[in-house]
């Protein structure tokens, strides 16, 4: 009777998280072909990271380095990630187009900053939304983050908490209506990692080298091991 309830309890957890997800890319790195997805300017590497122990999108360059994954007709989706800058800043990419075209939230240690910024035909802008404190994060931490992006609003959140005022978007040039998803850095070295895209229109690609996981595939793992 236990391991028929049990039973039902794998598949009801299954359910849950593919009816929460719907569809997901999952990277954590531990396969280098992994980075193979990704369309990179500057440079990035999959190395381990001294600190976690575990293997991590790596970027660092003398300027400005990006890493961008999905399609560009992408419009809502959830990124969860863990990011450590190693030097300075981190940054989350959205709605991107390209290297020169998308939408950000930074958090700059040294600057005491945190903030959204666009960068729309190669020129910057860092006055499209709310500006903060460096959120009590400092360099060589690691610190969950989420970036929630639906309709006309962005909202980010570190540690769970919001750590400022969500950005609206309807203002925002039509370029930025739909895009990619991706990391950014200037000049600094920064790690990325446990990167999980949810959202309508999100594909799931299990099984194929290097390619994302579901949760849900994740979730049946390990329960296949705690079973065995």
């Amino acid at each position: 009777m236990l391991v028929k309830i049990l039973g039902f309890t794998i598949i009801g957890l299954v359910m849950l998280l593919q009816s929460t997800f719907g569809w997901a890319l999952y990277f954590d790195f531990e396969d280098d072909a992994q980075l193979k997805q990704w369309e990179i300017q500057g440079t990035w590497k999959v190395e381990k990271d001294k600190n976690s122990g575990s293997k991590v999108l790596a970027g660092e360059g003398g300027s400005e380095v990006i890493a961008l994954v999905g399609e560009l007709n992408w419009t809502d989706y959830t990124i969860e990630f863990e990011a450590s800058g190693q030097t300075d800043e981190i940054a989350i990419a959205f709605r991107a187009q390209d290297a020169n075209n998308f939408l950000s939230f930074m958090v700059a240690p040294s600057l005491n900053l945190s903030e959204w910024f666009q960068k729309l035909g190669g020129q910057f802008d860092e006055n499209i939304g709310a500006k903060g404190d460096k959120l009590g994060i400092a360099t060589q931490e690691w610190h969950k983050y989420k970036l929630v992006v639906e309709g006309n609003k962005a909202s980010i959140f570190a540690d769970d908490k919001e750590a400022i005022k969500a950005l609206p978007l309807d203002k925002r040039p039509d370029v930025f209506k739909q895009g990619r998803i991706g990391f950014r850095q200037w000049a600094d070295s920064a790690h990325y990692d446990n990167v999980l895209i949810t959202g309508q229109g999100i594909p799931r690609t299990p099984g194929e080298p290097g390619a994302a996981v579901s949760p849900a595939a994740k979730l049946a793992t390990t329960w296949a091991s705690l079973k065995q």
